[in-house]
């Protein structure tokens, strides 16, 4: 099967859409659920950490497993199971009266997730060879759901309350369900005879601990500032809460820019990867990251804050694609599930230690001390994963994506006796881009009517809400359409760019 042909390229599609659409699930339970145990569980703040905590610890013991399943079995079947034990999840979350059926819901989702994502990762890591830029295109994807089913579960949940919200959060994973079963099949088989795994490295590892022994260098940088990323994400969340004593929708607009940002630069940023190499920007990206989070020791309002956010935003956007990308490499083909799964182990890890060490750096009374550790151990990642890197004997530079090879490749001269073929290949060629080019420019355009028809349905429903409702709900309403409004108009923007670079040739 040709790389770019349109199966691949509509398979790819829907692994994207079912990472947005479970990824902004995701991230309303991460919200949500803190609040949803104090106010409809009763839950004690002990009892809520436990909560937390069980989600959390189950992901992380699963993922070895999910990691091997993926590799034996079809791909597509394993990320479309996640999904749906993730909505069994959010179902038993809305069920939940009490602690018993909220933990046993926790444990669930923890477990499906892990399936799901490291499903969904092997999935998109088997077209490494064929787009280097993929990885780049599935954290876009994954944070694209950050605020397209994060904005309108707020304002669901001050319409109709968490119970709802969890309902609406099962049904999007539902719908991720179809996508990914849909395309069940499709060159997701580890062992596949025909799958094309010639340009990535094959590797003789066979179980986990051979590849965790040449993943080591790499998992443990990952985790030492994964660990310092997480403590200053709570750190942050706890400093606006307390310091600036914001409310919850004034939080969303400090995070909003950098949300937005890490939806859009992945792709972009590859380019710079492609140019300066693998090593060069993960140095930079560890040093923009330590700069953020030095400057919020400084930073006199939550504006600067939100300035601040896009900053780290930008330093993400070039590390974790890099980091997925290099593993997928490190790995081989056969063994992405493994590889990949070790790689989220060590986030998982990273992030547990560093938010029980963010709790103690805040509850130290110096904020300037808090921010200063995290950021002298972030800026030791510009020579941690490095280093990592090289050992792992991954090329420093990736392979250009399909569009750099197009740009980059120089025509061949055709000989004197084939002009008459010549002159038909290159008609042929130029009527397959213009196909090819209509596909991606119609997909464009019915991707953007659906997040029309989404803000339109938030006006409606916005505009009930005034007419029937007053106090608090209205305002919190309004707001969250403004925040909308704007991430609408950027998405206007993005389209009429997408749809610019996408022109008939």
């Amino acid at each position: 099967m040709p790389p770019n042909s349109s199966a691949a390229l509509r398979h790819e599609r829907r692994i994207l859409d079912s990472a947005t659409l479970t990824s902004g699930v995701g991230q309303v339970i991460d919200f949500a659920l803190p609040l949803f145990a104090g106010a409809v569980l009763g839950l004690s703040p002990g009892q809520t950490g436990i909560l937390i905590a069980a989600d959390q610890v189950a992901a992380l013991l699963i993922r070895p497993l999910a990691g091997m399943v993926v590799d034996r079995v079809d791909r597509s079947t394993v990320a479309g199971a996640g999904a749906g034990a993730f909505a069994v999840g959010c179902g038993l979350y809305a069920l939940s009266t009490g602690l018993p059926l909220a933990l046993i819901a926790a444990v669930v989702t923890g477990a499906a997730e892990a399936f799901l994502w490291v499903a969904i990762r092997a999935s998109i890591g088997e077209r490494l060879s064929e787009d280097s830029s993929v990885f780049a295109k599935l954290v876009a994807a994954e944070e694209t759901g950050g605020w397209l089913i994060v904005v309108p579960a707020i304002i669901l949940l001050s319409i109709t309350g968490y119970r709802w919200v969890f309902a609406g959060a099962a049904a999007c994973c539902l719908l991720a369900v179809w996508g990914l079963l849909s395309e069940r099949g499709h060159r997701t088989r580890a062992n596949d005879a025909g799958l094309d795994c010639a340009e990535l490295p094959s590797t003789p590892l066979q179980g986990l601990r051979g590849i965790g022994t040449k993943l080591r260098p790499m998992l443990v940088a990952v985790m030492t500032t994964m660990t310092a990323e997480a403590s200053v994400s709570l750190l942050l969340m706890l400093h606006l809460q307390r310091g600036f004593h914001l409310d919850v929708v004034q939080i969303a607009y400090v995070f909003l820019p950098g949300a937005i940002a890490l939806s859009i630069l992945p792709p972009y940023l590859h380019r710079l990867v492609l140019r300066f190499g693998r090593r060069r920007m993960l140095m930079l990206g560890s040093v923009s990251s330590a700069l953020f989070a030095a400057g919020l020791a400084l930073a006199p309002t939550p504006w600067w804050i939100a300035a601040l956010w896009v900053l780290s935003a930008v330093a993400w956007s070039i590390v974790i694609p890099v980091q997925q990308s290099v593993i997928a490499e490190a790995t081989g083909s056969m063994h992405l599930g493994r590889g990949l799964s070790l790689y989220e182990g060590a986030c998982l890890a990273g992030a547990v230690i560093g938010s029980l060490a963010a709790g103690l750096l805040y509850e130290s009374g110096s904020w300037l001390l808090a921010c200063s550790v995290c950021a002298v151990i972030i800026a030791l990642g510009a020579v941690l994963v490095p280093a990592a890197v090289r050992r792992l004997e991954v090329a420093d530079y990736p392979a250009p994506t399909p569009e750099c090879d197009e740009d980059l490749a120089p025509a061949p001269a055709p000989e004197q006796g084939d002009l008459g073929t010549e002159e038909s290949a290159s008609a042929s060629d130029t009527r397959s881009n213009r196909r090819t080019s209509l596909t991606s420019r119609r997909e464009i355009l019915i991707d953007f009517a659906w997040h029309s028809g989404l803000f339109a349905a938030a006006a409606v429903i916005t505009w009930v809400i005034h007419q029937f409702f007053t106090g608090g709900i209205v305002t919190t309403a309004s707001v969250v359409l403004r925040v909308w409004a704007t991430v609408y108009i950027i998405d206007l923007i993005w389209t009429a760019c997408d749809l610019l670079k996408n022109r008939d040739a």
